[in-house]
């Protein structure tokens, strides 16, 4: 059956500047935790309002599976919610279970699948009001689509308002924000005395840099940022 999505209606009116609608990734992985190491958990950040989900390889989210349209699906993040349309796709798009027209408002625990070949489970993340992320994970594979900054904090259910978790009794609830402006992404901490440690200094704020090396309490991250 010919792939139907020749034309798609991708908006790029919450663009970054520069960044012609286009989400900007970067990657952190867990390289150790407590002193052991850990391998395979990572999670793909995409600066920005809007993610393109498809079997193209310039997709925000990539997925190489023929009952993938080419760009299948758009989830966008405004302040008061996340949407989700199928882009005219061949196999479709569900939430729940039920078809997915051209938008529809998502929220935490919706269950999205594409093409009758991957399925992810949402997280949406607020504070003050505001959508902060969208979180889609399946699996091994995770990505997070932040309009600016995200707060990584210890994995504890009462922190309902961290967008990235992460098990480790040496991190605080909130430990460190990262934000992304004017092309370059900046990590802060968030508690004085417990400094953020960057290529093995402690700072306050500082930008980071591909392949740059975070360490939050007992956890060592490596942020990576594609050219």
């Amino acid at each position: 059956m010919p792939d139907q999505n020749n034309h798609t209606r991708v908006s790029t009116s919450s663009a970054l500047p520069g960044e012609e609608g286009r989400a900007v990734k970067a990657r952190l992985s867990i390289e150790s935790r407590m002193g052991r190491p850990v391998k395979g958990e990572a999670i793909t950040i995409l600066f920005g309002n809007q993610m393109l989900i498809g079997r193209e390889k310039s997709c925000d989210i990539f997925l190489d599976d023929d009952r993938i349209s080419r760009k299948h699906s758009l989830l966008r993040i405004d302040p008061d919610a996340a949407r989700l349309a199928d882009l005219g796709s061949t196999n479709g798009t569900t939430r729940n279970d039920e078809p997915v027209g051209e938008e529809i408002i998502i929220e935490s625990g919706d269950l999205i699948c594409f093409g009758q070949a991957r399925t992810f489970e949402a997280k949406i993340v607020s504070r003050d009001e505001s959508i902060t992320s969208l979180r889609l994970a399946s699996g091994a594979d995770a990505w997070l689509l932040v309009p600016q900054e995200i707060i990584i904090g210890f994995a504890d259910p009462k922190t309902e308002d961290v967008d990235f978790r992460i098990y480790d009794p040496k991190i605080l609830p909130r430990h460190a924000r990262i934000e992304y402006f004017a092309g370059r992404a900046f990590i802060v901490t968030l508690e004085g005395s417990r400094p953020v440690v960057v290529n093995g200094n402690p700072v306050r704020e500082i930008e980071i840099r591909n392949n740059y090396l975070i360490e939050l309490g007992g956890t060592l991250m490596r942020f990576e940022r594609p050219d």
